[in-house]
């Protein structure tokens, strides 16, 4: 039997002779701070290379970072950390090594407690108009307290609690306009704790002020008069005009109800509408207009040479009158790929037709005739509702009329060379060159246009033959039609200066469409 034992142990690894030595000390109790490791812990094992150890920790708040075995041989050391403990109290938990000798260290890790925490859960609520109730959580680890900072908010749970609990609310209704918001305050810990308010956005209403009446309409001379607003006498109010003619007289701020008085200017012009707020609402005063002055129609004229008589289909006409348009002048906007038919207050009117518009004023108002006048047709102009006089005029196919550069239908005309500069004495046309004359009265086009339409690519072309006199001598025509990019009724004529033609200087220069010439006096630079 002695023998046996003796071979036994002979067999037998000399685990039992492995001497472990650890730093810290074995089964030493480790104190750390509530917060989690700012660094890896360290223990420290001490060993010969043959001596095997494992470990491992019974909380799961200890981890062993990058570290997927558990297990060690040797001298080694075994990084550890600790997370944050979020309470309530201190916590134990134990990081213990194992021992192929059947022993084992087991070192005991101590976190200190927490500071006082807390947190509200939701931080925040809404409240509808008519109010009603609500709760929330207070998460904490300690003791705490509530109160209410608002007078529409008051508390229908315990005032005190400790650890978690639930808060609950009443909300009052709100007969005010403006929405309102409110907290109620929680502490923790006594006076050195933690503090946290809850906050309660409720809802206004514009219902809960009235103007009466809403609206008035005044006569055009100066007046007075009040309007009731009606609140609760705990909600406050203030009031201001939009307008300069009408004036709040009496208090623009207040409380509960009110007669506010106010006064309008007389009124020197137009029909206004102005406003006095108060909150939400509006007290909307339209004033009436003074009489209006009469519109009176003078003359319909050529737009190139201010020539009165007959009018074309698409030609551009100038019109004059007084009290047709705003005092101040308005030009036109393409809106959609056409001219507006309405500018300013104004409409020029042919045969009940609403002509595009280029320009308006008290004065005068740039018009193109609509392309459906035929045999003779009836124009009047509209200003802000008040119609004119009716001026008749004979139609007739074409009022060709050149443009010039003054714009005074007489001199240099409005002319490109062929290199599309300004034909002017300083910069001529050779003979021989083409010329591109702009014009208006140039009749229907082929395709028809549309009124006031932005022409496009390709431009159509007139339906009547086009003719050019140059100092005198025939020129060849090459184009004649209505010009991309702009506005039906504009027309473009291209011509070849006549090759033999040997006047230089200003020469004169006509245009005839459908065998009506346009307007003499009109000249082209010829080199």
């Amino acid at each position: 039997m002695m023998k046996l034992v003796l071979l036994l142990a002979a067999a037998l690894p000399a685990f039992a002779q492995c001497p472990y030595t650890f730093t810290p000390a074995a089964s030493q109790t480790i104190d750390i701070a509530a917060g989690a490791s700012a660094a890896p812990n360290t223990i420290t094992v001490t060993t010969l290379a043959v001596c095997n150890w494992a470990y491992g920790a019974d909380a799961s708040w200890i981890t062993f970072p990058g570290v997927t075995v558990l297990f060690g041989s040797g001298n080694g050391a075994v990084s550890w950390v600790a997370d944050t403990n979020i309470g309530p109290g201190p916590r134990t938990g134990h990081i213990s090594f194992s021992l192929p000798n059947g022993g084992s260290a087991v070192f005991t890790v101590v976190q200190a407690a927490p500071t006082c925490s807390l947190a509200l859960n939701p931080a925040s609520a809404g409240a509808v108009l008519a109010g009603g109730a609500g709760s929330f959580q207070v998460q904490t680890n300690c003791t705490w307290g509530v109160t209410s900072a608002s007078s529409f908010l008051s508390l229908t749970s315990a005032l005190s609690g400790s650890l978690n609990g639930t808060v609950s609310y009443a909300v009052a209704a709100n007969v005010c306009v403006p929405a309102r918001t409110g907290s109620i305050a929680v502490q923790a810990g006594g006076l050195s704790g933690p503090s946290q308010s809850f906050q309660i956005n409720q809802d206004g209403s514009p219902g809960n002020l009235a103007v009466t009446p809403t609206s008035l309409t005044a006569p055009a001379g100066a007046t007075t008069g009040t309007f009731a607003i009606a609140t609760d006498s705990s909600c406050s109010w203030s009031a201001y005009s939009d307008v300069s003619w009408l004036s709040i007289t009496g208090n623009t701020t207040g409380s509960g109800n009110y007669n506010l008085p106010y006064a309008i200017l007389a009124n020197t012009s137009a029909a206004r509408t102005g406003s006095i707020h108060v909150g939400g609402q509006l007290f909307t005063v339209t004033q009436q207009a003074v009489a209006a002055p009469s519109v009176v129609l003078s003359a319909v004229v050529n737009g190139a040479d201010y020539a009165q008589g007959a009018v074309s289909p698409g030609g551009i006409v100038a019109v004059f009158g007084s009290n047709i348009g705003p005092i101040a002048g308005v030009s036109y906007t393409v809106t959609g790929g056409f001219l507006p038919k309405t500018l300013g207050g104004v409409q020029v009117l042919f045969d009940a037709v609403a002509a595009p518009l280029l320009y308006v004023s008290a004065s005068q108002v740039n018009a193109v005739a609509p392309y459906g006048v035929t045999g003779s047709t009836k124009v009047q102009v509209m200003y802000q509702g008040t119609a004119s006089n009716i001026l008749t005029l004979p139609v007739q196919p074409a009022t060709p009329g050149i443009l010039t550069l003054d714009r005074s239908g007489f001199g240099g005309g409005a002319i490109l060379n062929q290199d599309l500069s300004v034909n002017t004495p300083a910069n001529p046309a050779a003979a021989g060159s083409v010329v591109v004359i702009y014009c208006v009265g140039g009749g229907a086009t082929n395709p028809a246009s549309a009124d006031g339409a932005v022409i496009g690519v390709p431009a159509p072309v007139l339906t009547q033959a086009a003719t050019v006199t140059i100092g005198g001598m025939n020129a060849q025509v090459l184009y004649s039609g209505a010009v991309s990019y702009s506005i039906a009724g504009l027309t473009q004529i291209n011509a070849i200066v006549p090759p033999g033609l040997t006047a230089h200087g200003q020469v004169p220069v006509v245009v005839g469409i459908g065998g009506v010439p346009s307007q003499s006096g009109v000249t082209v630079a010829i080199q």
